[in-house]
């Protein structure tokens, strides 16, 4: 007969390992996204837009990539954002921007993560969390024109091999 000191046991070691396992990822860098993550941040592939009703969905993400160390990544997000004036929260790889909308005097919030995509190359995925979407569009355009230098851009690409 099973009984329920039993149960907690069982449940107890359980959650204890994942506390653990965890805690250990935490330290171990940024998430990283697999070929099937990619594939569905690709616009034409990416079906959330069927089960969210929010008209302005496609129009609240963003995304840069680097080939900066993450750490290096995160602290330019941080000194910008300071910079900007905005409040920043960080935890692991994932960056909360807070603020007040400047024409509208409202609440604004962006949410930034790390990703490593490849060893060496990293993508920040941006979503606005709170405010307007013009707004976000607009402090994007300036955020990256402050942290342009850890922007990789496609005139960057490797060359062929001959």
């Amino acid at each position: 007969m099973v009984t329920l000191d039993d149960v907690r046991a069982v449940f107890e070691d359980i959650e204890d390992r994942y506390v653990n396992e965890e805690s250990r990822h935490n330290d171990d860098g940024p998430l990283i996204m697999n070929a099937f993550e990619m594939i569905t941040l690709s616009q034409g592939l990416n079906l959330s837009a069927l089960f969210d009703r929010r008209q302005d969905y496609v129009k609240r993400q963003t995304r840069f990539v680097s080939r900066q160390p993450a750490k290096l990544i995160l602290a330019a997000i941080e000194a910008a954002a300071e910079s900007m004036g905005l409040k920043v929260h960080t935890r692991n790889y994932k960056t909360r921007l807070e603020g007040v909308s400047a024409n509208r005097g409202c609440q604004f919030a962006v949410v930034l993560e790390v990703f490593e995509v490849a060893p060496s190359l990293f993508m920040v995925d941006v979503r606005k969390a709170a405010g307007d979407t013009l707004e976000y569009h607009k402090f994007y355009k300036n955020f990256c024109s402050v942290i342009n230098h850890i922007i990789w851009k496609p005139s960057e690409r490797m060359p062929n091999p001959v």
